[in-house]
């Protein structure tokens, strides 16, 4: 049997002391950036886990917290999930995941009674539909990649407005004025930063698409199917097309390969959000890349915060995306 990793191995690991290793793992000040980084890589490596059961005993924590995702096959989810856990583990949390139809809620109340038992705090990935029967059990709640401006929601979002812009002038810049934007639901405010920096990029370039370009279904590779299938029917159909998301760009993909269309020399394709096959596709796929684990990381310390020292005042985190240039794109004269 495995030895049970003490806080002392961590210390005698890392070469700090037995305090340090303690303020690390609960997340408090004076410690400097790089002795904390040696104390969790030290923590990663022997696979320290935190038993803090006979603490929630006393107090009635039970550190626990639960992910909802609309489901576990988008890499996407995947990754922020491997975020969450990574965080919850130093600070000694354990994870329940449940799959939750964003557009259908949360059932007939059984998810709500297992919450209020047995959890501490909900991050909820992608959800705005399940943010009110959250709320009602009166948990800790955080949002990743949604938001509400006008809630008191804690959230971690990237800067979606600037991404879009981003991928946008790309197009752009390779001689592109005919572009169409597939995207998914329009109630969102993630869809909604995506499609006002588009449109604002196209307008600042002084360029003008057709109605029928801006296609709106949801984030599923079928509407990357659905809708290309569309575009290239038109009389004048477009010459690059922005995935809002990477299903919308795998579903563009698809019905591409599928009628041997090339990315990159038939038609330029762009995507928001990374992905492996964005990545190892011959050639790949331009993209704006999301820093998806650090979402995870970053939602599961808000809310292991917000359990730890409460706090009501909304909280919302963005981070950065970056560009990354591969092959899709052709240059037009």
């Amino acid at each position: 049997m495995q030895d049970i990793v003490t806080i002392k191995d961590i210390a005698a690991k890392a070469g700090v002391a037995v305090s340090t290793v303690s303020r690390v793992i609960n997340n408090l000040d004076r410690v400097s950036p790089k002795t904390k980084e040696k104390v969790l890589k030290a923590i990663d490596e022997l696979g320290y886990v935190r038993n803090d059961f006979a603490a929630s005993i006393k107090t009635g924590a039970t550190k626990f917290i639960v992910t909802i995702v609309p489901d576990i096959v988008n890499e996407f989810y995947i990754s922020v999930i491997r975020g969450v856990e990574k965080v919850a583990r130093v600070r000694g949390y354990r994870t329940i995941f449940y799959t939750v139809d964003d557009g259908k809620g949360m059932h007939s109340g059984v998810l709500e009674e297992s919450l209020e038992r047995v959890v501490d705090g909900i991050i909820l990935i992608q959800s705005i539909h399940n943010k009110i029967e959250a709320e009602k059990i009166g948990k800790p709640v955080v949002l990743i990649d949604r938001e509400e401006p006008a809630s008191d929601m804690h959230s971690v979002t990237v800067d979606n407005y600037r991404g879009a812009c981003l991928l946008t002038q790309e197009i752009i810049d390779n001689g592109h004025s005919r572009i169409a934007f597939i995207i998914g639901d329009s109630t969102f405010n993630v869809m909604v930063e995506r499609m006002r920096g588009f449109r604002d990029t196209l307008s600042a370039n002084h360029i003008e698409i057709p109605d029928e370009y801006i296609c709106i279904g949801d984030w599923q590779q079928e509407t990357g199917e659905y809708y290309l299938e569309k575009l290239l029917e038109l009389p004048e159909p477009p010459t690059a097309v922005f995935a809002g998301n990477n299903q919308i760009g795998f579903g563009c993909l698809k019905y591409m390969m599928d009628h041997g269309i090339v990315a990159g020399k038939d038609l330029s394709l762009a995507e928001f959000d990374d992905s492996i096959m964005a990545q190892y596709l011959e050639g790949g796929i331009t993209c704006i890349s999301s820093p998806m684990e650090e979402m995870g990381q970053a939602g599961a310390r808000l809310l292991i915060d917000l359990i730890e020292h409460g706090g009501s005042a909304n909280k919302k985190v963005m981070l950065d995306t970056k560009l990354i240039r591969r092959n899709s794109l052709a240059k037009l004269d």
